[in-house]
């Protein structure tokens, strides 16, 4: 899942032109600079969770989908060294597994988001979406999130993805 979540940033990303950056997102309030920030020090703080410190630095890099595709592969470096160990987040121990699934649904969804300011329709892999269908109502419950919207019974899985974070698929 983490990988398949990896390859679906990754593309979207390579959407991205410096002309984008100030574009609307389907995050309120956010244009897509911001975003992309977003989603590097998200990627970082997940990486430094599964490493127990700092990930590998990917150095400095203007280009901003540079600078997530280099942090896109420190997490997928971190996460093959972590099997069975427990990460601390706070005060907490969890296991590496719901770092997992949290860094797959935020690479996912912010995905998303990136191709839909820049312009495309790029769906979520129905395959992808329906294996974080499994696990999401947990992380959608959390505090951060609004209730999710309704969306028809016979919605395609990345679009109750969608709708389950409070985005609007159409």
């Amino acid at each position: 899942m983490l990988s398949g979540a990896a390859r679906y940033l990754g593309r979207s990303v390579r959407l991205v032109r410096d002309a984008d950056l100030s574009a609307p997102t389907p995050c309120p309030d956010w244009d897509l600079g911001h975003l992309l920030g977003h989603v590097r020090s998200s990627l970082d703080d997940l990486t430094e969770v599964l490493t127990g410190g700092p990930g590998p630095d990917p150095g400095q890099v203007a280009d901003p989908a540079a600078a997530i595709r280099a942090r896109i592969v420190g997490l997928l470096v971190a996460w093959t060294v972590t099997p069975g160990r427990r990460c601390e987040v706070g005060d907490r121990w969890i296991s590496p597994e719901i770092v997992g699934y949290t860094a797959a649904a935020e690479m996912v969804l912010h995905a998303w988001d990136i191709s839909r300011a820049c312009g495309a329709d790029h769906p979520i892999p129905a395959a992808l979406a329906t294996r974080l269908l499994e696990v999401s109502p947990l992380l959608a419950a959390d505090r951060f999130f609004a209730t999710p919207l309704d969306v028809a019974a016979t919605a395609e899985p990345g679009e109750r993805l969608l709708a389950l974070f409070r985005r609007q698929p159409r």
